[in-house]
């Protein structure tokens, strides 16, 4: 999942001209900051909520072994702008930014094994160790899309202005002109993602997956044949 969160920071400057000119550019400042703490491993959970949990109450129910580990991520970006405007003329401002602060973080990014699996076991560091490599694509892909989001914001920081009636709306403007620029970077995160999930949860790994631990395997099947 991918969100963002703003706020927006008003600096005044310039005397009454004829019409709105921005003011001074200058070379705005920005700070663009990752957060990515270590993922959590959480108490396990039945298989079959772990297959709710990823893919919705309506999915058909398929091969047990596929749902005995789960790794969640989301993401958010934040983003506070600071503004300095021209004064007001013709019933419009301009405002351009000064500094500019963001930030992607992992808000959520948390690994579950299914309960069914025997704690401690052979099966449990096999799963656990196959879901810490969908963490580390995340990790990974998190640490790409900062570079690229840095490189997105230095450009659009340079280059970016707004005009509106009053200084509050072009800074809304700008702020809407920052998502913008920023989309695309999300994007390209949600796609690498995908494309490099899909090659860890191969139909060779599940068949790998499917067979080691076989005493762990065993229990496993009992359990659910139980059910």
């Amino acid at each position: 999942m991918l969100a963002f969160l703003a706020a927006v920071l008003l600096l005044s400057a310039g005397a009454a001209l004829a019409q709105p000119a921005c003011p001074p550019r200058g070379t705005p400042a920005l700070n663009v900051s990752l957060s990515d703490p270590e993922p959590r491993v959480l108490p396990p959970l039945p298989a079959w909520q772990l297959r709710q949990i990823a893919e919705g109450e309506e999915a058909e129910i398929g091969p047990p072994l596929h749902h005995l580990g789960l790794t969640l991520s989301r993401v958010e970006w934040r983003s506070e702008i600071t503004v300095r405007s021209g004064a007001a003329a013709a019933g419009a401002v301009c405002a351009v930014p000064s500094e500019v602060r963001v930030t992607l973080l992992h808000a959520e990014h948390i690994i579950r094994l299914a309960r069914e699996i025997p704690r401690g076991g052979c099966l449990a560091g096999e799963v656990l160790a196959h879901e810490r490599r969908h963490a580390e694509v995340n990790r990974r892909t998190l640490r790409e899309a900062a570079d690229g989001l840095r490189a997105v914001a230095r450009a659009w920081a340079a280059r970016a202005e707004a005009r509106a009636p009053d200084v509050g709306a072009a800074a809304l403007l700008l702020q809407d002109q920052l998502a913008a620029a920023v989309e695309p970077v999300l994007e390209r995160l949600r796609q690498a993602r995908a494309a490099q999930h899909a090659q860890i949860d191969s139909p060779e790994e599940y068949r790998r997956l499917g067979r080691v631990c076989p005493g762990d395997q065993r229990r496993i099947r009992f359990t659910f044949g139980a059910h």
